[in-house]
């Protein structure tokens, strides 16, 4: 084990040169072919078996029991975002950017890739690398695709454990931030149609007006999710737009408003949605007017399993110390779709820090002069071969 984390300080420079390549090179969504090219050319060369998959990559390294597998995954997919970074390895495409570590992410579990593949006699256990697309999206993401395409390969059953990981600027560089359950946010939104009565506004009595229903409908839920839902366990009902009326003297007859849910667990996700319904109808029964509800499901929550969380807090305190695992205090109302994976596999995720304020990497994520350490790129290789090499 000592010998293969030192060989991944070894290959810092490879997996550097790999990480720019990608950056230079920015894909977005499901158009990630360049880099499923580049990622499926070093697995040939490793003579990794490539298995078919719909979308991104998936390569398999044998170990020494073929009974059962771990799984390593990696997002490749960049935003679309102009860079406005200075930098010798800038984004060469106008508009996309990788602005959330996602090259990062491929670069390490390519560096992995490598280390797993000339020590696979140390492996005790098949080995699933999976090179995901469109994590941003567009509509629900890659994971699931991929993961159907595990779940017709019959290789659910094999797969003992997941392991997941994402850099981040909000964390020193050397620190890990870990948190057991739930870690990211659901993500599902909605768009309410108000059908009312329209009229001339100095004659409110002989209309019915859709502005005023769905002011009712926004203030009921700020009061039922400040008084209806555990405090503890977060969740928000946002609304993003609101369209309606035409003129200053007539009473709207239709209002459009859509936004978004984000629940931190299941029971709450059902629970919003049910009773957002109820509130909607009650209003518009007693005011005489009708809706149409559509709701767009998006990403289930993020849960992780807290026997592998316990396995990777271990295996960071190896690589990195205990004093820098760290312990994050509330999970994001963000969302990741590895969250899918986590519904069909135990699994693990963290975020791995990459800041720097002497080198100036301080930009969050999503924004234009975003980069990180690159010293961050060796312990993720590290982690990603320490979990392939749990016993």
């Amino acid at each position: 084990m000592k010998h293969i984390l030192e060989q991944a300080d070894q290959i810092k420079d490879r997996t550097v040169f790999r990480r720019r390549y990608i950056h230079q090179n920015p894909e977005t969504g499901f158009d990630t072919q360049n880099t499923e090219n580049y990622v499926k050319e070093l697995l040939r060369e490793l003579n990794i078996e490539i298995l078919p998959s719909t979308v991104g990559v998936l390569g398999l390294i044998k170990g020494n029991n073929t009974n059962d597998m771990v799984a390593l995954r990696a997002d490749m997919d960049a935003l679309s975002l102009t860079e406005e970074n200075e930098v010798d390895y800038k984004s060469g495409v106008i508009g996309k950017m990788h602005g959330c570590g996602h090259d990062g992410h491929t670069a390490m579990l390519m560096g992995a890739a490598e280390l797993l593949s000339i020590n696979r006699d140390c492996l005790k256990h098949d080995v699933l690398l999976v090179f995901q697309p469109a994590e941003e999206g567009p509509d629900l993401g890659g994971a699931r695709i991929m993961l159907k395409d595990m779940e017709n390969m019959e290789l659910l059953p094999k797969i003992k454990c997941m392991y997941g990981q994402h850099v981040t600027t909000e964390l020193e560089i050397g620190k890990v931030f870990l948190k057991y359950g739930s870690l990211t946010a659901s993500t599902d939104e909605y768009t309410i149609e108000i059908i009312g009565k329209g009229g001339h506004a100095g004659m409110p009595q002989e209309a019915v007006d859709a502005i005023s229903i769905a002011s009712k409908f926004i203030g009921e839920m700020e009061s039922f999710m400040s008084r209806r839902l555990d405090p503890f366990d977060p969740a928000v009902f946002s609304v993003g737009m609101i369209k309606g009326g035409s003129a200053k003297n007539i009473i709207a007859e239709r209002v459009e408003l859509s936004g978004t849910i984000r629940c931190q667990s299941e029971y709450n996700r059902q629970y919003i949605l049910e009773n957002a319904e109820k509130i909607l109808k009650g209003i518009c029964l007693y005011s005489g007017a009708s809706y149409n509800l559509k709701v767009l499901h998006g990403l289930p929550p993020l849960v992780t399993d807290d026997n592998v969380m316990d396995m990777v807090k271990e295996f960071a305190a190896e690589i990195l110390g205990e004093e820098n695992v760290v312990a994050a205090s509330k999970a994001s109302m963000g969302a990741e779709d590895f969250s899918y994976f986590a519904e069909k596999i135990p699994s693990a995720f963290i975020w791995v820090g990459a800041r720097n304020e002497k080198k100036g990497f301080v930009n969050i994520m999503h924004n234009p002069r975003f980069d990180f350490d690159e010293d961050v790129l060796p312990i993720g290789v590290k982690m990603l071969c320490r979990f392939a090499l749990q016993d």
